[in-house]
């Protein structure tokens, strides 16, 4: 299994308990009798790795990563190599020089997909950081509504929302404000990674997107807010379409339920005079991964169309994010409304109390 950091890395510290920031591999044995290995891609984080990680063998990954990874998998007699890659949607795997290197040696088999189905169910001590970190984001959502007022700018909303996180880490937080009338194309979308000094004012509209995590466990919000004034006409009908979509979307998860019974619940939106422009469902909790929701005609992320995702039925245990979002086609206005979901064998149980609303400040 290959991390490089970031999102990448998600899978190696699942097993590991190590998050890696830079080319790691994590090597797990079929033979109970051999040791998982950890090969470091930074010498020099070796002793912080030790700290961290539960897996007891450690080994340098430099100079030559793909002879260190061949080292150890010839030490146990190894043939045939599952490869956990980061991301089936994309094909993000292990760099083309370490696969070439490796796919010389050995027969290498993708597993990217069974290993994203493996780690999607969650343990109950796993789901109660999720929601631990879900009730984070409820304080966290509560403080930004009693602090959004004009004269206020995006990057001091941003620490609003991460001071008000308590003990779990309020970290990824994406933002956006703009007038609800008049706005640029693109401006109030809210995936924008960093704040602005932009000064809130009366008839603007705020965007959210913000996710916390709790010993590793994480869950995410979308809340949309309207300063000074009530949503104009426009933003009334937004509203209206994704909200319909997203209580649709979350009736039609359950055991057993499909993808394709989930993405058909994304009506309300691709019936409307609105697109879809972010990816409206996707698996989270220990990591971002599958299955991942989408309008089939956004310029992001289009349908269900990828390897993890089509056929993938909801088990209990499941953590998943429900964002349905909507723009106008010439993204001058769009807004988005999510909750963190856990599938339970009644069906998806919604973990933030925070209302579902067009919270008016």
């Amino acid at each position: 299994m290959y991390a490089n950091g970031g999102f990448e890395s998600h899978g190696v510290a699942y097993l590991s308990n190590y998050r890696p920031s830079f080319a790691t591999y994590l090597l797990v044995f079929a033979d109970p009798g051999e040791p998982s290995t950890l090969l470091v891609g930074l010498n020099n984080h070796l002793q912080y790795a030790a700290e961290r990680a539960v897996v007891d063998d450690l080994r340098p990954l430099l100079p030559d990563p793909p002879r260190r990874v061949a080292d150890r998998l010839d030490g146990a007699d190894v043939s045939q190599v599952g490869v956990a890659g980061y991301d089936a949607r994309y094909g993000l795997s292990l760099p083309h020089d370490h696969y070439r290197a490796l796919a010389a040696r050995y027969d290498l088999v993708d597993v990217t997909v069974d290993y994203a189905r493996v780690v999607a169910t969650l343990s109950e001590p796993e789901l109660s950081r999720v929601r631990r970190a879900a009730s984070a984001l409820d304080a966290a959502m509560a403080g930004l509504e009693r602090t959004l007022e004009p004269g206020r700018t995006e990057r001091e909303l941003v620490e609003t929302l991460r001071d008000a996180g308590g003990d779990a880490d309020v970290s990824t937080t994406f933002l956006s404000t703009a007038p609800m009338t008049g706005a640029e194309p693109g401006e109030p979308l809210p995936w924008k990674r960093t704040p602005a000094d932009r000064t809130v004012a009366s008839g603007d509209v705020v965007t959210t997107e913000v996710s916390a995590s709790y010993r590793g466990y994480a869950a995410q919000i979308h809340r949309p807010y309207a300063v000074g004034s009530p949503p104009t006409r426009t933003y009334r009908d937004l509203y209206a379409v994704v909200e319909a979509t997203l209580e649709g979307m979350v009736d039609a998860v359950g055991p057993g339920a499909t993808t394709a019974a989930v993405a058909d619940a994304m009506a309300p939106i691709l019936d409307s005079r609105f697109v879809g422009y972010d990816v409206a469902l996707h698996g989270y909790g220990g990591w971002y991964g599958p299955p991942h929701v989408g309008d089939p005609d956004a310029a992001y992320w289009p349908g269900i169309d990828d390897p993890a995702t089509e056929g993938w039925t909801f088990e209990p245990g499941e953590v998943l994010v429900v964002q349905p979002n909507a723009v106008t086609p010439d993204e001058r206005h769009g807004l988005q409304l999510g909750t963190t979901v856990v599938v339970t064998a009644e069906g998806a149980e919604p973990l933030q109390a925070y209302p579902r609303a067009f919270v008016e400040a």
